[in-house]
C-alpha cells in the first residue's frame, strides 16, 4: 500500500460533476481546488495581497492553457505546476539576483521519486517508534502491502484487531510525519511536493 495512505487521512475525492462533460468537469475541479492553490501559494510569498494577485494570475493562465491538458486525471499536477511557475516568475521580477526559496525547487519525474523516497525512509524511521502493538500490523500493511485478512493470519489476531491496529498505527504514524513536513499532493494523494518543519526530517 503507498505512504500517501498513510499521510491523508482521506484521499482526495473526485470532482464532482464529472459525468456532466469534459466542460463541467474541469470548472468544477477548478471550483474545489482554488482554496488549496491559494493556501499553496500563500505559504510561498510574503502576504496575503501577493498571494491574492498570484492566485488570480495563475487562475488566468490555467484558463487559457486549458486546451494543453491532455489528460484530466493529472489536474491537480499540472495546476500545481502552473503555480508554481506564477510564484518562481514572481520571485524573479521582484529579486532577479536572489536564488529561489528552496519550497520552489523544481517537480522533475526524477525529483519526485527521490521526494517521495526520502518520505518513505523517513516513514520507516517512525514506523519503529510505534508501540509494539502496532508496529507490525502497519508495517505489513505499509511496507509489505499485504491485505488486512493475510495480516491477521500469519500474527494470529482477529481480523477486527488488525483493522483497528492498523487503523490506530497509520494515524500515528501519519501524525509524526505531518509534524515532520508540511506535503503537497496531487488528485491521487501522491506526493508532489514538502517542506520541512524540521531539519532533519525526509534526508536520504
Amino acid at each position: 500500500m503507498p505512504a500517501a495512505s498513510v499521510m491523508t487521512a482521506t484521499r482526495p475525492r473526485s470532482a464532482p460533476g464529472a459525468a456532466a462533460g469534459p466542460v463541467r468537469t474541469f470548472d468544477a475541479g477548478m471550483l474545489e481546488f482554488a482554496p488549496r492553490l491559494r493556501a499553496f501559494i500563500r505559504r510561498r510569498v510574503r502576504n496575503d495581497t501577493i498571494a491574492d494577485d498570484l492566485a488570480q494570475e495563475t487562475l488566468l493562465k490555467v484558463y487559457r492553457s486549458r486546451a494543453t491538458l491532455r489528460d484530466g486525471t493529472k489536474l491537480e499536477g499540472w495546476l500545481y505546476q502552473i503555480a508554481r511557475g506564477t510564484i518562481i516568475d514572481h520571485y524573479r521580477r521582484q529579486r532577479p539576483a536572489e536564488e529561489l526559496p528552496t519550497s520552489l525547487s523544481g517537480e522533475k519525474p526524477d525529483e519526485i521519486a527521490a521526494l517521495r523516497a526520502r518520505v518513505m525512509i523517513s516513514m520507516s524511521k517512525f514506523l519503529e517508534d510505534l508501540p509494539e502493538a502496532y508496529r507490525e500490523p502497519v508495517r505489513l500493511a505499509e511496507l509489505e502491502g499485504l491485505p488486512l485478512a493475510r495480516i491477521a493470519l500469519r500474527l494470529d489476531l482477529s481480523l477486527t484487531a488488525v483493522k483497528s491496529r492498523v487503523r490506530r498505527g497509520r494515524a500515528m504514524l501519519r501524525k509524526k510525519l505531518q509534524d515532520c513536513c508540511r506535503f503537497e499532493f496531487d488528485r491521487l494523494g501522491q506526493v508532489i511536493g514538502f517542506e520541512r518543519r524540521q531539519l532533519l526530517c525526509c534526508q536520504n
